[in-house]
């Protein structure tokens, strides 16, 4: 019986067969594929260690989120996320102009400087609720984002006060 990887030719002599070509080039393609050069957007300028820290900072409904980000290389993006959870609902108030907003996304331009910015979280919560805001940094390009990059603050209204009695942040 006749091997099937080589194949006799005219004179006798064994040749290579298609089926080894087509093994060859198969196992050819993930190594080139592994290869390849990693995407622009891999590229990093730097890192910055973040610190994202909630507080119970201000009275009744209202609360804190304090974002730092030393040495934010020039031209670099992160994104700033509120997220909501639990009950009732919040608006945010920002003490920066961020690049771009959609919503609650914020994106901040690195230039070369430490950013420092801070939202001032209102809560609208009915009576027995509760609500929480987390503020979560991400890199989107140049950076790397290290450290405390999520933060948070909660606050609860009990029973048929007014009062925004109870708050936990960090």
């Amino acid at each position: 019986m006749e091997d099937l990887d080589t194949q006799t030719t005219t004179g006798g002599a064994p040749g290579i067969s298609r089926r080894t070509v087509t093994k060859a080039a198969a196992w050819s393609v993930p190594a080139i594929l592994i290869a390849a050069p990693a995407p622009a957007y891999a590229a990093s300028g730097g890192t910055t260690l973040a610190s994202v820290v909630g507080s119970c900072a201000g009275s009744g409904a209202t609360g804190r989120i304090d974002v730092t980000l030393p040495d934010l290389p020039a031209g670099s993006q992160v994104q700033i996320v509120l997220s909501h959870s639990g009950q009732g609902g919040f608006t945010a108030s920002p003490n920066f102009v961020p690049t771009s907003q959609n919503g609650t996304t914020y994106l901040v331009t690195g230039t070369g400087a430490t950013f420092t910015g801070q939202f001032t979280i209102t809560f609208s919560l009915g009576k027995d609720q509760t609500g929480t805001v987390t503020a979560t940094v991400t890199a989107i390009t140049g950076v790397i984002v290290d450290g405390d990059n999520v933060g948070f603050v909660t606050k609860r209204r009990d029973g048929n006060s007014q009062n925004y009695n109870q708050c936990s942040a960090g």
